[in-house]
């Protein structure tokens, strides 16, 4: 997800209203009043510029979830109709990402790996269903999209990838500058990386882009090759840092921007924020 904005507003202090009080300085004609006010207008000022950004470490902790390890065959067709996909690890409800609430509407995300993959299932509630992007790469964040990021490794340099409602899909690897406290200050992504062996399919009920009626879900399943991620496959105990994202769009209402474990910080990209991803045992 590469736009980020988040607003930043102007909170008065003790009940203080500094715009009132620019508003009584344009008005006034005592100069003893206007000074007085713009002492006011400065303390305003500097305590807003004096308030921490609170760092990763003061906030709850990232959640953690072990992905099993399970033997079956699957066709990747967007159906998730096969037995194994009973036994996934099953990541749900998701929230908004600033911590300010549960989803509207449901995402549920089912995970597992074998020898050589892990495996995702995603199933999107939505009665309006928006995308138009297909091409490789496209800005999906821009409608409709559910995304992973992922690093085995570092905190730095991670996977991202996308999956929209009709197919499409995205793949980077992002590169983020971290400042102390291990929050963002910027990130750039390598687009001309390809998970080659990936595949993906996806299976809806509804009419994108129609919102006279109503939709009911969209679903999207996952094959991804761990060499498509530069690894062998992880062993039982390992661990991984990843979240998972949802942008939720319905006519009239605000946009959803969804994480299984809210970075509660501006933005997506805090992988200081992700959660913790544990390999299990063979089941």
């Amino acid at each position: 997800m590469f736009d980020a904005c988040v607003k930043h507003p102007c909170e008065p202090f003790a009940g203080f209203d500094c715009d009132l009080v620019i508003r009584k300085i344009r008005r006034t004609k005592s100069k003893l009043h206007m000074l007085f006010l713009a002492l006011w207008a400065l303390a305003c000022a500097q305590a807003i510029a004096a308030e921490p950004t609170p760092g990763p470490k003061t906030l709850p902790a990232p959640k953690r979830v072990v992905i099993p390890k399970l033997h079956g065959s699957v066709k990747i067709d967007g159906e998730l109709t096969e037995s194994v996909w009973t036994n996934a690890a099953t990541l749900q409800p998701f929230y908004e990402n600033d911590g300010s609430g549960k989803e509207r509407e449901h995402t549920e995300l089912r995970l597992w790996y074998d020898d050589t993959a892990l495996y995702l299932g995603w199933i999107c509630r939505d009665i309006d269903i928006q995308a138009t992007f297909t091409n490789r790469d496209s800005k999906f964040w821009e409608e409709e999209v559910v995304e992973m990021f992922i690093t085995p490794k570092a905190l730095d340099k991670y996977f991202e990838l996308q999956w929209n409602p009709l197919g499409g899909v995205f793949d980077a690897i992002i590169t983020n500058t971290l400042d102390a406290k291990g929050i963002s200050k910027a990130f750039e992504g390598d687009w001309s990386f390809t998970a080659k062996g990936m595949k993906s399919a996806v299976k809806l009920k509804g009419t994108p882009n129609d919102s006279n009626d109503k939709d009911e879900f969209w679903q999207v399943e996952v094959m991804l090759p761990f060499v498509d991620l530069g690894q062998t496959t992880p062993k039982a105990g390992d661990v991984w840092r990843g979240n998972f994202y949802r942008f939720n769009r319905t006519k009239g209402l605000p946009v959803e921007q969804l994480s299984w474990s809210p970075t509660l910080l501006p933005g997506f990209h805090q992988p200081n924020r992700f959660g913790f991803l544990e390999f299990g045992s063979f089941q």
